[in-house]
């Protein structure tokens, strides 16, 4: 982590600290339909309340993931499950000296080297 991440990390840190401390005596009523919590510690709702959230974003955003990483292992993207097998074709599957093809003329059609002095 860099010493910007660093800085912004304890500045965000002490920040939820101080909020806390100022709130530490204020207290809430909670009801939770048949259960009801009276003078309960703000920061501890709050707490509960951003965990919940968090909680409720992963299992809302779940479906869209699982589609997210099925379309990258459709095109190849994603190493997490090996690709389907190909059919076996003899000529491709054998080494370059096996097929009649020196191994020096093994070029690509992308080999555009120039050899003028």
């Amino acid at each position: 982590m860099t010493r910007r991440g660093w800085t912004l990390l304890i500045a965000a840190t002490l920040l939820v600290a101080a909020i806390a401390y100022q709130n530490r005596m204020e207290r809430a009523a909670l009801s939770l339909g048949p259960v009801a919590f009276y003078a309960a510690p703000l920061v501890i709702l709050l707490l509960a309340a951003f965990l919940l959230g968090m909680a409720a974003m992963l299992l809302i955003s779940l479906p869209a993931d699982r589609r997210t990483r099925e379309l990258l292992r459709e095109h190849g993207l994603l190493n997490a499950a090996p690709p389907a097998p190909r059919p076996a074709d003899d000529t491709a599957s054998a080494p370059s000296s096996e097929r009649g093809i020196h191994p020096s003329a093994d070029h690509s059609a992308n080999d555009c080297r120039s050899h003028s002095v």
